[in-house]
């Protein structure tokens, strides 16, 4: 199941992930749950911020694009995707790809949708 909790962090560096999907959240209900305080391990090492690259495209972003046009491993190679990349300009739709496809080297991580890549809705 889920579980929805509330998480308080004294810290001064704090790091989250969201999942998102295209439902809505469903109202509160029941009691309340339990308060456990805990101390942080030590920090284990130092990190250093080295850049940041914001890169142009005139596709949607994956994640909120209206038509999502995705390959998988039968395109055989990387240089294939480029049917997918026509189509989706002529959709107007983000590409996204199998988990099969990215692992055999024919896109970047970035392009998986999917359960462990990026959430897509239909």
């Amino acid at each position: 199941g889920n579980i929805i909790c509330t998480v308080q962090c004294d810290e001064a560096v704090k790091v989250f992930t969201v999942r998102g999907t295209s439902f809505e959240a469903a109202p509160a209900s029941g009691g309340s749950a339990g308060v456990e305080k805990l101390t942080p391990p030590p920090p284990v090492g130092i990190s250093e911020w080295i850049e940041q690259k914001l890169t142009k495209s005139d596709r949607p972003e994956l994640t909120s694009a209206k038509v999502v046009v995705s390959g998988g491993r039968g395109l055989k190679s990387g240089e294939n995707f480029k049917l997918l990349y026509d189509l989706a300009d002529q959709l107007h739709a983000a590409v996204g790809a199998s988990r099969a496809a990215v692992d055999a080297g024919f896109v970047p991580n970035d392009m998986q949708v999917g359960q462990t890549g990026k959430i897509v809705a239909p």
